[in-house]
């Protein structure tokens, strides 16, 4: 009887163990998905700065010392808004200069207007006058040639002596001529001391004026009486009567060559004085050059009472410069950020910028705020991240005319272009290491095995995949699906019980 006991029950275990295996060699149940076609959507989340529609930097309109700031930065300012002003100092002076030189330019033209006019005068005195000495110096020289010189004197002595007195006479000529043209220079800037007030100048000037005027003077006594000599040179045997007449025709040729040889001294000074009068007329140029620098100094002046400007709507982003400070025309003071309308800028990486485009459309969240945009730029240069890595800069318009603060920061969603007609399978099948994306795919046998796959567009819940996997087949959707990988499974596909 015992023994019987114990066959049963070696029985009873045999068969709870051969239970156990059996059930033990079952394969898992394993949640799988199966490979379809249809349209993957992919988006592009990032993150992005509020930035006005345009970078505008405001330069200095004039030279010289900001009198007061008006702006700081992050201030938002409307077209036209003062946002500095000049002191106006150095624009005023320019101004008072160029407004003194314009009233002296015009002293220094009618002062030489009106010599001109008197030394054309005395030019066109000293011409009648030479004229009418030039009749009696010809009748009075006809007299003396009228007298039989032979029997008085030898011709050969009378030539020798004619030639001395006559060289004697073009140097002298040379000399007044010399001295015409000093005393012209002289003349022209004791007219310009005397409209300068320039006293002790002026007392200079005419001592020296008046030292020259005496030694043409003196050099015109020495040409007449050397004229003089010249037509009467001795003779010699005259009788009284002869005599007499003579010194009589010499008195009287002594006399008409001191007046001939004044006139031409006058003649020659004031024709000299009308040639350096006629220099200086280019006055009337510079009082013109004098006049365009007094509108521009005038223009120059009136930006600075008018202070710097904005050119436009916006944000003020840079302040370079304040109250105190000395700058350059053309020198920039500010940066701001046009607010006419308003932008995203992102910088996404080298494995997104090739699915963005321009003309996709985006969702934009600053809080709690939503607004719609659209790529409008994707800058051909790249831009250095903050941890220095090189990445593409994207700009996102945002349709709205609100007021926003620049800088902000803004949640993008980028509607990426859809793929239709797409292998594609659920994303937390797709598997990823420095050898690619992988797949766990449910093969002949429903054995497990890793599969490399090309990877193309994603969405929020499919990946497409371009190659390495057919339409149909089975994909392992497991948290633990690398578990399985060459195992027997039993495929369950989601949504069976």
């Amino acid at each position: 009887m015992k023994i019987i006991k114990r066959v049963i029950l070696i029985v009873v275990v045999l068969i709870a163990v051969g239970i156990g295996v059996y059930y033990y060699m079952l394969p898992e149940d394993v949640g799988v998905t199966t490979a379809d076609t249809g349209t993957v959507s992919p988006k592009l989340n990032i993150t992005g700065n509020i930035e006005g529609n345009e970078i505008v930097t405001v330069y200095a309109d004039v030279s010289g010392t900001i009198e007061e700031r008006f702006v700081t930065k992050g201030e938002r300012v409307n077209k036209g808004t003062v946002l500095l002003a000049y002191a106006g100092e150095s624009q005023q002076n320019a101004v008072n200069v160029a407004q003194n030189n314009i009233e002296y330019d015009q002293k220094i033209v009618e002062a030489i207007q009106t010599s001109r006019a008197t030394n054309q005068k005395k030019v066109d005195d000293a011409k009648a006058r030479i004229a009418q000495c030039e009749v009696v110096y010809a009748t009075i020289k006809a007299n003396i040639a009228s007298m039989d010189s032979a029997k008085y004197a030898k011709d050969y002595e009378r030539n020798s002596r004619a030639q001395s007195i006559q060289s004697d006479i073009t140097k002298m000529q040379g000399e007044i001529s010399s001295k015409q043209a000093e005393l012209a220079k002289i003349e022209v800037d004791l007219k310009k001391a005397e409209l300068l007030e320039d006293k002790s100048n002026v007392m200079q000037l005419a001592e020296d004026s008046k030292r020259i005027q005496d030694q043409i003077a003196d050099t015109n006594n020495s040409i007449s009486k050397s004229q003089r000599d010249l037509i009467c040179l001795p003779l010699e045997g005259m009788d009284p009567a002869t005599y007499e007449n003579y010194l009589n025709i010499q008195n009287d040729l002594e006399t008409v060559t001191r007046l001939w040889s004044e006139a031409k001294t006058d003649r020659d000074t004031a024709q000299s004085m009308i040639k350096a009068y006629d220099e200086l007329l280019g006055n009337e140029q510079k009082q013109a050059q004098d006049e365009l620098s007094f509108d521009q100094a005038m223009n120059e002046l009136k930006k600075a009472q008018g202070g710097c400007v904005s050119p436009s709507n916006g944000v003020i982003t840079k302040c370079y410069v304040d109250k105190g400070a000395q700058v350059e025309k053309g020198a920039p003071v500010f940066e701001m950020q046009k607010a006419d309308s308003y932008k995203v800028k992102l910088l996404v990486s080298k494995y997104d910028i090739d699915s963005v485009k321009t003309g996709q459309k985006a969702s934009i969240n600053i809080g709690d705020t939503g607004y719609t945009g659209e790529v409008f730029n994707i800058s051909q240069y790249a831009e250095a991240d903050a941890s220095g890595k090189a990445k593409a800069a994207v700009e996102i318009s945002i349709d709205t005319e609100e007021p926003m603060i620049v800088g902000m920061e803004a949640d993008v969603t980028i509607d990426l272009d859809e793929t239709t007609n797409a292998l594609r399978i659920s994303n937390e099948c797709v598997y990823t290491d420095d050898d690619g994306s992988y797949l766990f795919v449910v093969e002949k046998g429903n054995k497990v095995k890793r599969r490399y796959v090309e990877t193309g567009a994603k969405d929020s819940d499919h990946t497409q995949i371009i190659s390495g996997l057919s339409d149909g087949e089975v994909v392992v959707c497991d948290l633990g699906a690398a578990d399985y990988e060459d195992q027997k499974i039993n495929p369950v596909e989601a949504g069976e019980e």
